[in-house]
């Protein structure tokens, strides 16, 4: 069949995963004058089409050549020479072609793909981020263990830059390729709707494009519950009264950063709901939080206070740090955070803020400690509680003057319970420290066990200054 005959039957891949038009030919081949026809692809579940088309036209001719996806976006084009690639998932696609004159010229080649055998599929639980730049033969799925709708957010390291290559992504509402739909490009996506249907959302990166953002998931109502504000050995319980969700922020944004790097940036909030900032490392597990400064003029005093939560808005971790108007807020900077990821709310306050990821000693001169069990890392899952072994007991160590500085949090690893991940370290003979303390959701699984928390130099120096908890 040469180019002058339009088929009347949809082409599908039980005629062949490959195929080009016109059919036979091997480069550009004239389309004859008053040709008017469309090529009509039907695609099945779970499969996707690959169309690349090479093109000799010119439009002021009258002439016109457009291939429309299956989300219904018509790419028209452009002359007098192009070569495109487009992708389209189920069920359908068209190449239309219409002349007026016998001077255009086109080639080209299709391929059904089966997405599912193509591609491994990895499963994310909302809370977690991917590199939308490492998704080489791979497509990922968000999903809710509390079956919440899932919220994507973007992370980049300039907040003010666009990654044009969100364009070349998909997105499927639901949990894989074959039982959902195509509903969006992903930058429209985040753009428009932003939230998925059920308690599962896919991303497809076709073209594999190498983005430099990160996208992140996050469960759009999960509820927060109570709040403990920690700060040195004072201990305060603020409650919420109205539970928030992630929709319920005045704003929620990802901020992307990696190793080495320092990051600024002014940040306003002027309701009791915050503006909720999540903190990402793409490659280091510690954030130096330098400065904070809250500007007065855009700050109401009494009610102004700033939060720093563990991990997303997804795990409801507790307020584990909580900074508000005072006069010697500049004493508790810098300060340790070791963690891949954290959350900053701003209430009633415009704030600038400083982080810094670099391994500096000039930032481990602060005088705060912080244990908690509500910290987890995530490796391949996420255990929900902390379980412990008989036998088993964890310590934040100092060996003479070494000790454990800033906010140190204990990571819990699967396979690992009750082994903290890392350590963080430096000398100061003369440095009074203060610690706080905050151990929730212990279950004690049997009768006379129990849970141990000892401060001080380690037991084996027989020091009388042990103190048990």
């Amino acid at each position: 069949m040469g180019i002058s005959v339009c088929p009347n039957d949809f082409i599908t891949v039980e005629a062949g995963t490959f195929g080009v038009i016109p059919p036979g030919r091997v480069g550009l081949s004239v389309i004859p004058a008053n040709y008017n026809c469309e090529y009509n692809f039907l695609i099945l579940a779970g499969w996707a089409l690959h169309f690349s088309i090479s093109t000799h036209y010119d439009q002021l001719l009258g002439d016109e050549i457009s291939f429309t996806d299956s989300l219904g976006e018509v790419h028209v084009l452009p002359t007098p020479n192009q070569h495109i690639d487009e992708w389209s998932g189920a069920d359908n696609a068209v190449l239309y072609i219409r002349t007026n004159s016998n001077q255009s010229q086109m080639f080209a080649i299709y391929e059904f793909v089966d997405v599912k055998k193509k591609y491994q599929h990895v499963m994310i639980p909302t809370g977690e981020y991917f590199s939308l730049g490492h998704m080489t033969n791979q497509y990922y799925t968000f999903y809710s263990k509390a079956r919440d709708k899932v919220a994507l957010n973007l992370a980049v390291k300039n907040t003010q830059d666009y990654d044009s290559l969100l364009e070349f992504l998909f997105v499927y509402d639901g949990g894989d390729v074959k039982n959902s739909k195509m509903i969006s490009r992903l930058s429209t996506f985040l753009r428009k709707h932003k939230t998925s249907t059920s308690h599962n959302l896919t991303i497809v990166n076709f073209w594999d494009v190498k983005s430099p953002s990160y996208l992140i998931g996050n469960d759009l109502s999960r509820n927060y519950l109570f709040k403990y504000c920690v700060f040195k050995s004072r201990i305060q319980l603020r409650r919420s009264d109205v539970p928030q969700k992630i929709s319920k922020f005045s704003k929620y944004k990802a901020i992307l950063t990696s190793r080495n790097q320092q990051t600024t940036g002014e940040l306003f909030d002027a309701s009791e709901q915050g503006a909720a900032y999540t903190w990402i490392c793409s490659d280091c597990k510690h954030f130096y939080w330098t400065v904070l400064k809250l500007h007065k003029s855009k700050t109401t005093g009494s009610k102004a206070y700033i939060e720093l939560r563990s991990l997303s808005p997804t795990y409801n971790t507790s307020t584990l740090l909580n900074y508000s108007i005072s006069p010697v807020l500049n004493l508790h900077f810098p300060q340790l955070i070791p963690s891949r990821m954290f959350t900053m709310i701003n209430h009633y306050s415009r704030i600038g803020v400083m982080l810094d990821t670099s391994n500096s000693s000039e930032f481990q001169q602060t005088n705060t400690f912080f244990f908690s069990t509500r910290f987890r890392s995530y490796h391949g899952k996420v255990a929900d509680t902390i379980q412990w072994k008989k036998g088993n007991h964890f310590l934040a160590q100092s060996v003479g003057p070494y000790v454990v500085a800033g906010v140190f949090i204990l990571f819990w690893q699967v396979g690992c319970f009750c082994c903290p991940l890392e350590l963080h370290s430096l000398v100061n003979d003369n440095q009074k420290f203060v610690f706080g303390v905050n151990v929730r959701d212990i279950r004690i699984a049997s009768s006379g066990e129990s849970l141990t928390i000892k401060t001080g130099p380690s037991a084996s120096e027989n020091n009388s200054s042990f103190q048990e908890l």
